[in-house]
């Protein structure tokens, strides 16, 4: 009986909401245990999926009959075209039957691989499809569901559902929204995290970190595993996005009293927020934290350190300068 009570007592403390347990403290053991757990498991994931990429294009290159090449006999090659014809006929229909023989050799695994990427996206978008309407059914069953503040319209929240959308779609300009607020948001929300008065193990710690870790994993397949890559248009169209977003959501915070995207007021725990000014020019600081993010995950894409390497590999002193400074080297001695 005991044992019971202690199950239905750690039950109710998992879901209530009269938690009573110690704040969250940012940057604690429990978080940064949480964040390299999640770390591992992405790393893990992408992984995963790149060694299958890369066994898929090994097999490609080894097939030597894929694309055959013929040479024609010495006593054919001086014959003109017209002389040649027949036998060009029947050595092209031998090249075809060839080809299509080791194709459909090869197309099983290519589709066993596409295969297994779409159930991953798929499985992926409804993780985080159930993640939020758990959250959601638990914010209205425990009656902590109200219109100003449980309403999904954060950028982390807006995140999630374009995520859903990329997954199942592959939208291009859905991830192009989604690589900036995805990776940009959600890690600074995983480091800096919003989760007063709930802490660890509360229900609501698992599930925020849940759903902030899986839009990174939906950024990060899209990017490694299936090729998207952002450009500087990018940029350009996610801020645009952004500042229509705001104006909508100020218009949502006026009817509803809410503080979505934190633009009536800063948010109660520790964040960024609080070192950029009093509002409303905290603001400006977001917004030029925002931009200074997106150029920040842009840079992989520059290729500036590949191409700073392959300066430095490539740089050979010429053969005059070479002469000249042994010259110079035999004068001085």
């Amino acid at each position: 009986m005991n044992e019971k009570k202690r199950f239905y007592d750690l039950f109710y403390n998992f879901i209530t909401p009269d938690f009573k347990g110690e704040p969250f403290e940012p940057f604690s053991a429990v978080h940064i245990i949480t964040l390299v757990l999640l770390a591992l498991v992405n790393f893990m994931i992408i992984n995963h999926y790149k060694r299958k990429a890369k066994v898929e294009s090994k097999d490609k290159s080894s097939q030597p009959l894929y694309q055959p090449q013929f040479r024609l006999p010495s006593r054919f090659r001086f014959r003109s075209y017209f002389q040649l014809q027949p036998q060009l006929q029947i050595l092209s229909r031998f090249r075809l039957r060839f080809q299509s023989r080791f194709q459909l050799q090869s197309q099983p695994q290519e589709l066993e691989i596409k295969n297994s990427s779409k159930i991953f996206r798929y499985t992926l978008a409804l993780f985080l499809l159930l993640n939020e309407a758990v959250y959601t059914a638990w914010s209205v069953a425990t009656g902590d569901w109200t219109v100003g503040y449980s309403l999904p319209l954060h950028l982390c929240d807006m995140a999630m559902f374009f995520s859903v959308i990329m997954l199942i779609t592959k939208n291009y300009f859905l991830y192009e929204i989604t690589y900036f607020w995805g990776l940009g948001g959600s890690l600074q929300a995983l480091i800096t995290p919003d989760l007063s008065p709930y802490s660890f193990p509360h229900f609501i710690y698992f599930n925020f970190f849940l759903a902030h870790s899986a839009v990174i994993t939906a950024v990060l397949f899209m990017t490694f595993i299936e090729g998207f890559r952002p450009t500087k248009k990018s940029i350009l169209k996610t801020i645009i996005f952004t500042n229509a977003y705001m104006a909508v959501i100020t218009v949502i915070n006026i009817l509803t009293g809410g503080n979505y995207l934190f633009l009536c007021h800063k948010p109660n725990t520790t964040s960024i927020i609080d070192h950029l000014g009093p509002w409303p020019w905290y603001i400006l600081g977001l917004e030029a934290v925002g931009i200074v993010t997106m150029f920040i995950l842009y840079v992989p894409y520059l290729g500036i350190i590949k191409r700073i390497k392959f300066k430095i590999r490539s740089f050979k002193i010429p053969y005059s300068s070479k002469h000249q400074l042994s010259r110079e080297s035999q004068d001085n001695n």
